[in-house]
Parts: structure tokens; sequence; C-alpha cells
């Protein structure tokens, strides 16, 4: 009969061989087959981990794997990862043998290899009471499973009876504690625990950052760990420590204080947020080869109790009783936060609102400092008053007295406006003209004509063009009458670039840090959408980063646009050239319409000559001579400087003698000279075609300090710009203005450019 020619065959061949495409156990475990490598593997359960849940939408259970190669060492046995949702789970009882189909070899630190499921695996389990000895085939003993419905061959069908029944089953544990273990792997209990809810006697899992690079001490490695969250009972940790003295390194000493840390090692937060970890091996070795300072760390089965000195909570990280080889640590990947852990993602939320907080007092703080030093200051001229014998008249500094002569300018012009006024009606009523004053609506001459550039396109083709005029009129809100401060449109425009900033195209690029939050699908744009305060390319070292963060680079730079609307040409040529200019704008361009505009990713410009000169390149389609212009126009400034510092040598002189006198030098941040030196000052916020009140103070400080920027010393001359006009898109939007003090005061109107591209 055809059903006994397989019989015979297994008869007179003898044992039946390992099925094709099938590896041993021991091939596995002694790193015969490579990691990453997909495998099928034939095994008898010994021992079997309930399924529980995961973070994710699978269950995980946990198969113990013998085979006839590692049958003589009770030791050694194949672990098998299953990852599926419950209901796809295979069930298995002691000694049933298991076929896995494509399993993926892994090694997880010094744990033994091991295998784990994928989307590809298929599992068939022969329940153990149903296998005929060989040479019967073991089909009738497959489970029926709905997912897998892979067929096995006849070969492993008579493998897998061949295999039970040659098995030394001593190597087994019984029925009873089979079942013990496995109800024991379900009763999972949830450790995790945050650390302003550790408590004494308790043990715990943490997901945590390091805080200072761990240090070793007698065979054990100490940790400090915070999740930013506080608990009464830590050390406090504070701005002013302090390294240990000479000697005693860790504080151990004789005094029983905790640990001071150097300030340049210390990563993490300040005050009581931080928990010391003592780690004994074999977890100590792991973290000092493994971990370091800023890393996010997952610890298992922390002890927390009170250190020797009986004052603050500590941890202590042991061996496992059970598990001795067990790592109880585990680095975090805080890059890819899509896939990470919710509880880690919670973590770095609460580290990003504890960094904002920081920032907020140490300004707070900085800003009594300089109170302080003022009132101190102003106390000390008082004394100095009281002691002289006569009293001297006010002194007027020179932003007072230039304040005061802006005064006095404009009430001489309002009052030659008003005496203009009352000619012109004179004259009119005596004459009885009726002219009217010129109306662009009412005139029969033919419009003019604008050619625009061609090669500078934007997205909104079929919309109508504005002016910037009418884009700077302020809306009036029809409730109370009063004027928005800004209106949140967008308009189209035909406008032509009188102007730059940065002033040198090396600056036009800028880094900042990348911060793990910048990940959090909750993360807004912490910055100032209207700053330009990025370092730029010549100052990138300066960048306040976070430790840990990586520094990309982005456009960022603004362009000052004027009305190149015919109408508006026209209607202004019959008046004064200094009345009639058109109206202009200072229009950011951020990193994404920067992109769009040129075409090019940003990168260290003052490395990067190629992209320099594409950069270059692409420009000069916008805004045709104008750097050359500005190039020379700052190379005529700085030599007409050397004439103007050589007449002012006397007067600087006189000044510097005077601030001795009254012990009141010019203060000035080292961050706001180096950009003074650098010409990177930011553009007016709120768009006009002169520079507002602080612009000017600001301009008198520097002139005061012998710094002014580079347009004070030398006017760019604006007739020899030679460039044609182009459409392009325009938004209008308001940020939130703050004073010195980090304080939000107002609402500022600000402009910028969006959806124009320069074709190549």
């Amino acid at each position: 009969m055809p059903s006994q020619e397989p019989r015979r065959s297994t008869r007179g061949a003898g044992p039946p061989p390992l099925p094709p495409h099938f590896t041993t156990i021991q091939a596995i475990l002694n790193a015969e087959v490579s990691l990453g490598s997909l495998v099928s593997v034939i095994g008898v359960v010994k021992e079997c981990q309930l399924p529980v849940p995961t973070t994710g939408r699978d269950f995980k259970s946990t198969l113990k794997l013998v085979d006839l190669s590692v049958q003589d060492d009770e030791d050694q046995a194949l672990n098998v990862f299953i990852f599926r949702q419950e209901a796809a789970m295979p069930k298995v009882s002691l000694g049933d043998v298991v076929l896995l189909w494509r399993v993926k070899v892994q090694q997880y630190r010094a744990y033994p290899r091991s295998v784990i499921t994928n989307i590809a695996t298929a599992i068939r389990v022969y329940q153990a009471g149903l296998i005929p000895e060989p040479p019967a085939l073991a089909q009738k003993a497959l489970a029926d499973l709905d997912r897998d419905k892979h067929a096995p061959s006849t070969e492993a069908n008579a493998y897998v009876s061949y295999l039970y029944h040659q098995l030394d089953k001593s190597t087994l544990p019984d029925e009873a504690e089979f079942r013990q273990r496995a109800e024991e792997s379900r009763n999972v209990k949830q450790k995790f625990s945050l650390l302003k809810d550790v408590r004494e006697g308790q043990f715990c899992d943490l997901i945590a950052r390091v805080a200072r690079p761990p240090f070793s001490n007698f065979g054990t490695v100490t940790l400090y760990v915070s999740d930013y969250t506080e608990n009464p009972h830590f050390h406090n940790h504070t701005l002013e420590e302090m390294p240990a003295p000479d000697g005693d390194p860790y504080g151990y000493g004789y005094t029983g204080e905790p640990a001071n840390v150097p300030k340049l090692d210390w990563v993490g937060p300040y005050g009581k947020m931080s928990l010391q970890v003592t780690c004994f091996e074999p977890h100590a070795s792991y973290v000092q080869e493994n971990v370091s300072a800023g890393d996010w760390v997952a610890l298992r089965n922390v002890q927390i109790k009170y250190g020797r000195d009986g004052r603050f909570l500590e941890g202590f990280l042991r061996e496992s009783f059970n598990y001795t080889t067990r790592i109880n640590v585990n680095v975090l990947n805080a890059e890819d936060l899509e896939h990470a852990d919710p509880r880690l993602k919670d973590a770095i939320r609460r580290r990003r609102d504890y960094e904002k907080k920081k920032q907020k007092q140490l300004k707070q703080l900085k800003a009594a400092q300089v109170a302080g030093e003022k009132r101190r200051e102003s106390l000390a001229a008082g004394e100095k008053r009281k002691d002289s014998p006569t009293p001297e008249p006010e002194r007027l500094n020179t932003k007072k007295r230039r304040k005061a002569a802006r005064a006095a300018k404009k009430q001489q012009e309002e009052v030659a406006a008003a005496a203009a006024a009352a000619a012109a009606a004179a004259t009119t009523t005596t004459t009885g003209a009726k002219e009217q004053p010129n109306d662009p609506s009412s005139t029969d001459d033919p419009p003019l004509k604008l050619e625009l550039n061609e090669h500078v396109t934007c997205e909104t083709h079929k919309a109508p063009f504005a002016s910037i005029t009418s884009i700077l009129n302020l809306p009036i809100y029809p409730t109370t009458g009063h004027p928005l401060p800004f209106a949140c449109t967008k308009h189209r425009v035909r406008v032509r670039v009188v102007d730059f900033f940065p002033h040198n195209l090396q600056d036009f690029a800028c880094s900042r840090t990348l911060a793990e939050w910048d990940q959090l699908s909750d993360n807004g744009d912490l910055s100032d959408s209207a700053s330009l305060s990025s370092s730029s390319s010549n100052n990138a070292a300066a960048c306040d980063g976070v430790q840990g963060a990586k520094t990309v680079w982005e456009w960022r730079f603004a362009l000052l646009l004027e009305d190149a609307d015919p109408v508006v040409a026209k209607n202004t040529t019959e008046q004064s050239p200094e009345a009639t200019r058109p109206s202009r704008l200072w229009a950011l361009v951020d990193n994404t319409e920067a992109q769009c505009l040129t075409g090019l990713d940003a990168t260290n410009l003052r490395r990067d000559p190629k992209t320099l000169e594409r950069l270059r390149e692409r420009m000069f389609t916008l805004w045709g001579n104008l750097e050359t212009v500005k190039r020379q126009t700052q190379t005529a400034g700085s030599r007409s400087a050397e004439g103007i510092r050589t007449r002012k040598q006397h007067k600087a002189l006189q000044q510097q003698q005077q601030q001795q006198q009254q012990q009141q030098p010019p203060k000035d941040s080292k961050k706001a000279s180096l950009r003074r030196r650098a010409g990177l000052e930011k553009p007016p916020l709120e768009s006009s075609d002169v520079s507002s009140e602080e612009d000017e103070e600001e301009n008198e400080k520097n002139e005061e300090a012998g710094r002014g920027k580079e347009r004070s010393i030398e006017k760019l001359d604006e007739s020899k710009i030679s460039n044609r006009p182009f459409a392009c898109c325009i938004k209008q939007y308001g940020v939130r203005a703050k004073n010195g003090e980090g304080t939000v005061t107002t609402w500022v109107r600000c402009f910028g450019l969006f959806g124009t591209k320069i074709c190549s």
C-alpha cells in the first residue's frame, strides 16, 4: 500500500536525518549561524512563559526548547521570543514538539543567543501525548492553529516522532514544576515607579536620565539618575556645589556628607530630583562600558533604602537570585520617539518643562543681579552728591540729549506744516481755484507697465497684486474702532530687494541644537519665530545647546522689500523724493521657505564654499548687483571709519576719563559684543522704511561704545543698485515681544516670505 512505503524506507534508512533547511539548537548557541539570519528549528518544550502584554499592541510569550544536540547539558536551551496577538499565541504543554520556520537569530547583551519571531514566522505544535513511536509519522499529533497554515513535510513529521522518543526526558522538569513556573510568569507585578513616589523598602523599575558620568568604587559603579520628578527624601543638588576635597573624591570621608559633584560633570537637574544608584556585578561592568552621562536608561528591580548615613534615599541594583547573568540596565534610544516607550516620552516632556523653567529662573536671577548693581551705583552716586559742597546741575547723557533734539525738531515740523496748510487755504480762497489732488483712480493716462523678473515665480498666480502701502495699513477692529496690532493675512506683491540681513552672505545659515523633545508630537516651536538669535556660521560654537543634543543648520535671513507697484511709482514722481520714497518692509525667510526659494539645503557656509557660490548665483538672480554694491559700501565705510576714529580720538579720550571718574564703565554682554562685531544686528521687527526708535537708541549706544553698525558709518548708495522687480508672496503675522527681563509685553507685527522660488 502507498501509505506503507515511507515506513519501509524509514526502517531501511535507520534514524531519520534532520529535515532540510533546519538547524540544530547547538549550532545556534555556538554562534555557527550569523546574527540576523533566518533559520528553522525543531525542539521539545522545556519551559513556557505565558503571554503578557507589552507596551505595544502585541503580547509576548517565551519558550525554552531542547533537542538531541543539547540534551547532555541541562543548562543549555534555546529561548524563543514570540510576539503576537494573544489569540494567535501557540498553546503548548510540557514535552510538546514545536516546529519554527523563519525565526531570526539575535543576541541581547551578554545573554546566550536566542531567536525571535517576525511577520513571516510560522509555528506548528505537536501534542506530546499523540506523537506515535517511529517510524510512524507524527502528522496526527499536529495541533490546529488558524494563523499558521504552513504544512510540515513528510521528513519533518518523521523526525518529530524520532526526536520525541529519543530525547532523554530526565532533562525536562516534572509536570507540576512546569505549570507552577508558567503561572508565575503570568503574575508579572507592575513595579514601575516615578522617583517622586519611591519609598524605603520598595523594589521598583525606573526610567531615568543619567545625571553625571558613572564612577567605580571597590567593585561597584555609582549612577546618578533623574526622571525630573522631585522627592523630598533625596539629596539637594545646588548650583553652588563644588568638587569634593582631594583625597575624598566620592564624599565617603569622615563628615558623612554626600558626594559633591563638579559642575562640568553634572548634566542633570538641580534640586531634589536625582537618585544615587549603586550597581553591583554583573550590572556594574555593563554600566561602566555602555552608559554615559545624558543617556536614558531603564533600571529593573532597584532596591530603595536609606544610605549608610541614614539621611537620604538611595538605590541599589544587585544580582538576581534566580538569573545570575541577567543585566537589569538597558540603554534606551531617545532619538526614535515614534516607537519609544510612552513612559520615556513622558520623562522627556518633564525634562523639556524643567529646562524652560530653569532658563526663565536664570534670566530672572541675572536681572535681579543687574538691578542690585544699579541700586548700589545710584546709592554711591547719591552719597557723592551729598559730600559735594555745591549741587551740580543735572547732566543729560547722549540718549536724553538726542531724544530732546528729536522732540524739538518734531515740534518745529508740526508748526511749519500748520503754517503751510494755513497759507495754502488762504491761497485757495483768494484765487477760487478748484484743483483736485492727484487721484490714481480718476486719471486718464494709460496704466504703467512693469517688467517682472520671469526667473522668480510664486504660488498664487491668479491672486490680485497688493501694494506695500496697503499692507502696512493696520486694520480697524469694527467693534471697538481701534486698530489691531497685526492681521494674519497673505498677499501677492510686486517688489524689489534693496537690502538684506545679515550683511554677510556667509551668515545666511545658522546653527541650532536639536533637543530630545523636538521629536515629541506636542512640542511646539519654542523659539521666537521672528528672531534671528540663532548662532551664525561665524559663531556656531556660541550656540547654547543641550547636553547630548545634535547641531543642525538652517536658513535664516531677511530681505528689505521695496514697493514696485507702477501706480505708486507714478503718483510719487511729482512730489519730493524724500517724502515719496516707495514703502518698504522687512520680510523674514525661514528655513523651509529659503529651501523653496533657493533650492539648497543649509550648511556651514564658511566651510562649504561650493554651496556658498551656488547661493550667491541664485540670489544674484533675485537682487542683481545688490551684494556687490553693499560690499563696496562696507569697504568704503571701513576706510572712512579710520578718519572718523582719528578725528574723534580726543573726544573718546574725554569720555573715557569721565567714565573712570564716575566709576561706571559701559556694560555690554559677551554675546551682544560678538554679534555687533560680526554685524549680526536684527532688522526691526515691525516693518517700516526707517528704523524704530528702539533701533535708533541701540545705534546710539553702539556709537558711544565705538562699535556702531556698518550702515551708520556709510549709507548704502541705492542709485547704484540694478535689479528687476519680481512677484512674490508675503504673509503677515504677530509674535509676542519680550522686554529685557524676558517678560511678554505686547504683540509685534512681522512679515515673512513664502511660496516663492528662483527658477534656475
